[in-house]
């Protein structure tokens, strides 16, 4: 395998990664504390820069970081949980779940790394800097209802209540492939939303997908809920294809820790195609390249290029123009980040980071497209995840959709920011053919509170460089929307989307379990939204 025609990289997918730290183990032993008035800050600074850029009080409401500091005492080997004396049920459940995680993992360490007193000023430093409600979006432009774009279709897919890991679009076979996590069934259907045929895969959970000529490369995140710590039941696995069936699947790559998203290219140009795989992980992740060797396979010892948790999109392309396949890296969970591995040559990399941000920013998905038409691929980031260690869905003023301008010389700059409160999906196409690239994207983590017009879903038309118009279509209101991609379904030129939803209770306990019971209830399972530009 030479080379993959066609390959085309899947729409933004997002998992199910909600049992993640929000810090991780610092051995730094605090000594002397020379000024008490800012003494709190000073250790917070020291341990949690260990891991991850400082979070400032501001980023958490005093609720939610009651929540974040008993989690985060527990991996320092304080087990202290005087703070959520007062917290729901579900929530404390939620704490003791975790420390669970923490021991099965052997995370936690056998003496405190803090003492007592110093602990309680750390805490109470966060407890009265941090705000009582969220701090509010910058303001934006008004979203409006457009509904002449794109028309709602019906389809026969139809599965109560919906987790769906994976949409996929692949418009040279006309097929579009949806996977339910709860099931574990993978459905191939035809552009209509007809069913062509299901797959039962007990254990397997699909996420992420590349075409390649008569074959699918699929990949499986395996232990979807982080239930079997630091045990790699992820793969990769390739699927034959004649016309529309699927006639034999082979795994190429095994022992995947969480995979969220990969990439296949020739990266050291010996003429076999490599894998590049961004492993979540649980507690632990790191991002993989896998060799490619002759007669179609892999080599099953990696090269690992860092061993960091929360990797979310790992994708190929050459940055500085010296010929040579980089590999972009978006990494969430713990160090919130995007680095560019530079290729030097003979399998060997060189790190640059882009962009470090505080562990609240929960990023969700990467796209690189060439958005001001310069000639330079730019790069697009979404990040909205609220899962990780905030079970109340505190909505984040930092939440949203970003373009980062390529200034050359591996510079980039922060060109666009839309405010987008839990943004966990992109697609980016010219949707309405007028030249320049749009923006269609999702949220899993919205403000419940706008329970009648929920900032679901929202397409930002670009009319002029790094500036954008937000519209959404009222479709997209009901149900909680999860995974993306689009394509064009009806042949006619243009790009349609299908919206994959996800029915999961998290960040919706409590306040708003009504409306959760309503969404499972009546909720669909996909939505079709078809372009009309061109009729």
């Amino acid at each position: 395998m030479n080379n993959l025609p066609g390959i085309k990289i899947s729409g933004s997918v997002k998992i199910f990664c909600y049992l993640t730290a929000y810090l991780l183990i610092a051995s730094v032993v605090v000594a002397q504390t020379p000024d008490v008035e800012h003494e709190g800050q000073r250790l917070a600074k020291q341990y949690c820069v260990a891991c991850h850029v400082f979070p400032e009080p501001d980023v958490l409401t005093k609720k939610s970081w009651r929540f974040a500091l008993t989690y985060m005492g527990i991996f320092m080997g304080i087990r202290d949980k005087s703070l959520m004396e007062d917290a729901e049920p579900w929530a404390k459940d939620s704490i003791n779940l975790r420390e669970e995680f923490l021991d099965t993992a052997k995370l936690i360490p056998r003496q405190p790394l803090l003492r007592p007193e110093q602990w309680k000023v750390l805490q109470d430093w966060y407890l009265e800097n941090a705000p009582e409600i969220a701090l509010p979006q910058q303001t934006k432009p008004e979203i409006i209802e457009d509904t002449e774009l794109f028309i709602e279709r019906e389809n026969r897919y139809n599965i109560a209540p919906a987790l769906t890991t994976m949409v996929y679009i692949d418009e040279q076979k006309d097929l579009t492939l949806v996977h339910d996590g709860i099931r574990s069934t993978l459905s191939v259907l035809d552009n209509e939303g007809n069913y062509i045929e299901t797959h039962p895969s007990r254990g397997v959970s699909l996420v992420d997908a590349i075409s390649a000529d008569r074959e699918f490369y699929l990949l499986n995140i395996g232990d979807l809920f982080a239930s079997n710590i630091g045990v790699g039941t992820g793969d990769l696995q390739r699927v034959r294809v004649v016309g529309d069936l699927f006639i034999s699947l082979d795994v190429m790559i095994e022992d995947l820790q969480r995979p969220a998203g990969f990439d296949l290219q020739d990266i050291d140009m010996d003429g076999n195609v490599d894998a590049v795989i961004a492993n979540f992980g649980d507690y632990t992740g790191s991002l993989r390249v896998y060799w490619g060797i002759e007669g179609e396979n892999f080599n099953q010892e990696p090269q690992y290029l860092n061993y960091e948790p929360g990797g979310i999109r790992a994708t190929v392309h050459d940055f500085n123009g010296d010929g040579l396949p980089d590999i972009a890296a978006l990494m969430s969970h713990a160090l919130e980040s995007l680095s560019i591995y530079i290729n030097q040559g003979d399998r060997k990399f060189k790190r640059k980071f882009i962009f470090k941000a505080p562990s609240s920013f929960g990023y969700t998905g990467m796209v690189l497209r060439d958005f001001d038409a310069d000639g330079q691929v730019d790069i697009l980031t979404i990040n909205g995840d609220n899962g990780d260690s905030d079970p109340y869905n505190t909505l984040k003023h930092s939440h949203g959709i970003r373009i980062y301008n390529n200034l050359g010389d591996l510079e980039f700059e922060e060109a666009y920011f839309y405010p987008f409160y839990g943004g966990f999906g992109a697609e980016v196409e010219d949707f309405d053919l007028d030249g320049d690239l749009d923006i269609a994207a999702i949220a899993f983590h919205p403000d419940f509170s706008k329970r009648d017009k929920p900032e679901n879903f929202v397409l930002l038309k670009q009319d002029a460089p790094f500036s954008f118009l937000p519209t959404t279509h009222p479709a997209t209101y009901f149900g909680r929307l999860m995974t993306m991609d689009s394509g064009d379904l009806d042949d006619d030129g243009d790009k349609d989307i299908i919206i994959g939803a996800g029915y999961a209770p998290i960040g919706m306990r409590g306040e708003h379990d009504d409306l959760y019971e309503q969404w499972v209830e009546k909720g669909p399972s996909l939505i079709y939204l078809i372009n009309q530009t061109i009729p």
